[in-house]
């Protein structure tokens, strides 16, 4: 009676995996479509023809490029904000953008850029 119950209780995890397993490989969404879809739900809006996850990463490769010449962090983080207010944003919309930048292109970077 133990090793039916052991047998069944194996047997449903093995097909919930299967479920699981097949619907995460089904659709993986990019980074680029992550990046989007935050800016989106932040409600930043860019001009028509403008590649907005490119920008992001163009943060990323600004603030790993400042880093390695600057290993103090706060002035690498104020010119990154300071640049893209100059490109029409807010302070917190340039805040904004800057954080959900390094959450998806540059994790690693996250201890520097606040929550």
């Amino acid at each position: 009676m133990i090793r039916y119950f052991r047998s069944a209780a194996v047997a449903l995890a093995v097909a919930g995996f299967a479920v699981c397993g097949s619907t995460a490989t089904a659709y993986a969404e990019t980074n680029d479509e992550r990046f989007q879809k935050v800016i989106s739900e932040m409600g930043l809006k860019a001009a028509p023809g403008t590649d907005i996850a490119a920008m992001g990463r163009a943060v990323c490769d600004a603030i790993t490029q400042q880093l390695a010449a600057n290993p103090n962090p706060a002035p690498v983080v104020r010119g990154v904000v300071s640049t893209l207010q100059n490109s029409n944003m807010t302070r917190e919309e340039a805040v904004g953008f800057m954080r959900a930048s390094v959450a998806v292109y540059c994790p690693q970077h996250r201890r520097f850029t606040g929550r």
